[in-house]
């Protein structure tokens, strides 16, 4: 039965310690956007990956594998052309400052 127990809140540790490892080690775009109008999307594209989320209390975050990201801010939707490519590095949080719209 201690064993057991021990070998329990071993497991239990390792899991803790490699999901508080992840979370140390996980890296963020981050910016501020104002505008006139309050319907402002950001996307942020790598590759086949893109996520997308609409700028609360004007600003925007989003958790990303490391890389190359090209992040799009607009009123509608995205123009495939624009936005801005920033490079992400493991474990950071990359500030992309105030972003105005006009």
């Amino acid at each position: 039965m201690d064993k057991t127990v021990a070998t329990f809140i071993g497991v239990v540790s390792v899991v803790i310690g490699l999901h508080a490892s992840r979370a140390m080690n996980q890296s963020n775009i981050t910016g501020k956007v104002t505008s006139e109008r309050d319907s402002i999307w950001v996307y942020a594209v790598n590759g086949t990956d893109s996520l997308k989320t609409m700028v609360s209390n004007g600003e925007f975050r989003f958790k990303v594998k490391p890389g190359e990201w090209r992040v799009i801010v607009t009123k509608n939707h995205p123009n495939t052309e624009g936005g801005q490519t920033v490079e992400v590095s493991e474990g950071r949080t990359l500030d992309m400052g105030t972003i105005i719209l006009n």
